[in-house]
């Protein structure tokens, strides 16, 4: 959207880009443009994009809003006020919630458009039902989106006015940066194709700081304007010069078709101009540099003319240098030493602004933004190439390059980067390690220096860099570093050594109140007797109430807030999900006792949001939230929600609430968020001993209702059935949770025999078709009888089917193959060698070696190959 703003004067093509990815961002359902239009008293929407509601058209031609009806909008545009409505808001406007219902839409968020500190319009977007509404930052992002549409509609409006000046200096009138850079490149084109030679003269302006500090900046624009009429008059002689105007005090003469002479000529005389009689004289220095010898790029042209304007700048100024000069610098002039500032002044100046400064503008700033301050201040006193600021967690071991500006386009700067975006081993800069170790002192490593650290001096050699200036200072959340790099046209790096030592260790700022050591520990202190007290808590509480008290009473002493409570998801009278409050302390807040069994959706408000999301949800203030629902009697201003989850389903919320702003922070929401695992760890087990008591009672039902029926079959059996089929189980590489189903499947296989008369069961002869079916039932009866026991729920199809034959012969379903539970198979293989090896009223037991080749014969028919195979060799 920047990049729009930034590359186009066509307000359509910005307003369809910004409208597009704002949309998009914020995933709208629909996002609209207006224009205010005063003197009707009217909104006009320009654009509208997304899913239209009824009378919406991207670009409509007649879609206006009367002020005096949309009293938020009205409101919005004479007062500059964000605003923010749900459609079942208690105190939406009426004429906002029937445009919202007649749009078809839920929630909607409207910004001011502020040009030139007047509001020229708003940008309003909306969204769907079951859509996330909108929040705080949503709010905050659409003000962003204003700012920036702000910026392309007034260049829009005034490119007309100023699209002479695109390439005008307003002060002086001459070229400026964009004009001659453009030059510069025709230029240097032009020269390369065998048209000519190409010099550029580069000059600056001395003392012009002394000029604004004694007479005013009135008169220092009059100095700049002096220097550029002088040079005009002596480019007059050079017809084809462009003279120019860089930026500050620096201007720049591109001379097509000349010399580093032809340059020195037209210096001198300009030189010769600025001191004259008439007026008060003024000196400028001036670098020369032309193609050839290595410089073949415009940039590389400005930066040859560069350096030979430093060095006439070191020595005394009022001087003209060029491109390759070895000349001996001569001794400072004695009548000009006075007027200049020393590196030693321009120091001190430096500590006196930043000193000020940190307890103006830079007081409420972090460490970081006042370390930059001082790289900045300090680059700009030495003249420094470049400074980066790194930091180090207290017990890491590991140094982060957080910001950094690199070359003399950005030393002045900063260029921020991404946390992270450079990690080195401390260990492996032993210098750098003992500085960040002792937090505070400073060290100043030279490239030539062969005592000075190796890892140092080649990091100084591979960046390019002479030497580099180190200081430290820590707090309690780690150490920082700043950096300071010199080239050859920096001073001496040594100079300011003490200052960066000083400004550094001053730039991390004193910690608030409250948030000291003693504070920290006590705060710590605090929140582990939480933790520990908690837990024990927790730990003898047998019913959920219990724990819901435990947690929401001391979650109340451990953090201090003015309010505490757990929520509860529920199902409501129409069978929604329903957030109840369950428990709260500080009940002040929230009202009187009776606000206890409070309910609302399960997906509204903060607490709705964070359990929609599965994370805290960690609130400044709560005024600024879209998502905030108030009450008539909560006075709320910051709030702390995380969501507690048991068993991978959303079981409630717990919300800490305070009547000041900023109550909490990232730290209390790590403990909230460990408290409400232990909350869920502690239901989980009581809803698992639950559930395990219920089982144990289904069993026990089940097998007194069986005790009415008898078997000759002896338990010695069944204990053997079950350690055998799981061994066969773990042969064939089943896992723990299928191999307890084969433990109860083997043990509960044949439960159903229980209800067969026990004249069948223990009959001598053979049986007739009548007393087999009766037999056969016994897996349907078994897993009728073992239906009511919940944690016996899996061990089901194997009971039914622990008598189906692979071949598909068997009862009572006729499955055959793997259609037939793995489980199954195993207890009825193993079932059968038991049956062979164990005498029967009906016939005595065969030996093993004989049951075995029985075993054999019926793999594939009767049995599982791969079950029998298995079995066997357990049996071996």
């Amino acid at each position: 959207m920047a990049a729009a703003a930034a590359g186009t004067h066509d307000l359509e093509e910005v307003l369809e880009v910004a409208a597009e990815e704002a949309r998009a961002a914020l995933n709208a359902a629909s996002l609209s443009v207006s224009r205010w239009e005063r003197e009707g008293g009217v909104l006009r929407t320009i654009i509208n994009v997304g899913a239209l509601g009824p009378g919406e058209d991207r670009y409509p031609d007649e879609e206006i809003y009367l002020l005096g009806e949309d009293r938020a909008g009205d409101r919005l545009l004479r007062d500059g006020v964000a605003y923010f409505n749900a459609v079942d808001d208690t105190g939406i406007d009426p004429w906002n919630a029937a445009r919202l219902r007649r749009l078809g839409k839920e929630s909607e968020v409207g910004v001011p458009i502020m040009v030139e500190g007047e509001a020229w319009g708003e940008v309003y977007a909306t969204t769907a039902p079951g859509q996330p509404r909108f929040r705080g930052e949503d709010v905050r992002f659409l003000e962003a989106v204003a700012g920036q549409l702000a910026v392309a509609i007034g260049r829009a409006e005034l490119f007309s006015r100023v699209s002479r000046l695109a390439y005008e200096d307003s002060l002086t009138g001459l070229a400026n940066r964009r004009a001659v850079e453009e030059r510069l490149e025709r230029a240097v084109s032009r020269a390369g194709e065998g048209e000519g030679t190409l010099a550029v003269l580069l000059c600056d302006v001395d003392e012009l700081k002394a000029i604004n500090d004694e007479s005013g900046h009135d008169a220092g624009d009059r100095a700049l304007r002096r220097v550029g009429d002088a040079l005009v008059a002596a480019a007059a002689a050079r017809p084809g010069s462009l003279v120019g105007r860089l930026a500050g005090d620096e201007f720049c003469v591109i001379m097509e078709g000349g010399s580093v002479d032809d340059a020195r000529e037209l210096a001198s005389a300009a030189l010769a101009t600025l001191s004259g009689a008439g007026k008060s004289p003024l000196m400028i220095s001036c670098g020369a540099a032309a193609l050839g010898g290595g410089v073949a790029a415009p940039a590389e042209l400005l930066r040859a003319a560069d350096a030979a304007l430093y060095r006439a700048k070191r020595n005394g100024g009022g001087q003209i240098f060029t491109a390759g000069s070895r000349a001996p610098e001569p001794a400072p002039k004695v009548e000009r030493r006075a007027h200049r500032r020393s590196t030693r002044e321009r120091l001190r100046d430096a500590v006196q602004d930043l000193t000020g400064r940190f307890e103006t503008d830079l007081a409420a700033e972090g460490a970081l933004e006042r370390i930059e301050a001082v790289g900045t201040a300090l680059a700009e006193a030495m003249n420094a190439a470049a400074w980066a600021v790194s930091f180090t967690p207290t017990g890491d071991d590991t140094i982060h390059t957080v910001s950094l500006a690199d070359g003399r386009d950005h030393r002045l700067e900063g260029l921020r980067l991404k946390v992270d975006n450079d990690v080195y081993p401390i260990d492996d800069f032993p210098a750098t390690a003992r500085l960040m170790a002792a937090g505070a002192g400073t060290f100043v490593v030279r490239v030539e220096d062969e005592e000075a650290d190796r890892a140092e001096r080649d990091i100084l050699a591979k960046e390019g860099r002479l030497a580099v200036l180190t200081a430290a200072a820590a707090d309690h959340d780690g150490t920082w570093l700043l950096e300071i790099y010199a080239d050859d046209q920096s001073v001496a790096l040594e100079e300011g050594r003490l200052e960066a030592g000083l400004l550094v260790r001053a730039a991390v700022p004193p910690r608030p109140a409250g948030k000291g050591g003693a504070a920290l520990l006590e705060r710590r202190t605090r929140q582990l007797a939480l933790i520990s007290g908690l837990a024990a808590r927790l730990a003898t509480s047998g019913h959920p109430t219990e724990m819901i008290v435990a947690v929401a009473e001391e979650l109340h002493t451990g953090l201090d807030a003015a309010a505490t409570g757990v929520m509860r998801v529920r199902r409501g009278v129409r069978d929604e999900p329903e957030a109840v409050l369950d428990m709260a302390v500080g009940l002040g807040l929230f009202g009187t006792p009776a606000f206890l069994g409070f309910s609302q959706p399960a997906d509204r408000g903060l607490i709705g949001r964070c359990m929609r999301e599965g994370r805290p949800v960690l609130t400044f203030d709560v005024s600024s939230e879209p998502d905030y629902h108030s009450t008539e009697v909560t006075t709320v201003r910051s709030e702390l929600d995380v969501p507690v989850r048991v068993g991978g389903r959303s079981w409630g919320a717990i919300t800490v609430q305070d009547v000041h702003p900023g109550a909490f922070d990232d730290e209390d929401a790590r403990l909230l968020a460990s408290v409400a695992d232990q909350l869920a760890a502690a239901l989980r087990a009581a809803a698992l001993y639950e559930q395990l008591e219920r089982a144990y009672l289904g069993t026990a039902e089940a097998l007194s209702a069986a005790l009415e029926a008898k078997d000759s079959y002896t338990a010695e059996h069944s204990r053997s059935l079950v350690q055998r089929a799981e061994a066969v189980g773990r042969l064939l590489e089943m896992d723990e949770t299928e191999l307890r189903v084969v433990r109860y499947g083997a043990a509960f296989h044949d439960i159903g025999k229980l209800a067969v008369p026990e004249q069948i069961l223990n009959k001598p002869g053979p049986l007739t078709t009548g007393e087999r079916s009766v037999v056969q039932r016994h897996t349907v009866v078994g897993e009728q009888i073992l239906s009511p026991v919940e944690f016996l729920s899996d061990v089901l199809p194997l009971v039914r089917s622990a008598h189906e034959c692979f071949d598909g012969s068997g009862y009572p379903d006729g499955l055959a193959g793997e259609k037939i539970p793995l489980g199954a198979r195993i207890v009825f293989a193993c079932d059968t060698y038991d049956a062979m090896t164990t005498d029967r009223p009906y016939r005595n037991a065969l030996p093993h070696e004989q049951a075995v080749e029985e075993l054999r014969r019926v793999a594939g028919s009767q049995l599982d190959p791969r079950v029998v195979e298995a079995l066997i060799a357990v049996l071996g």
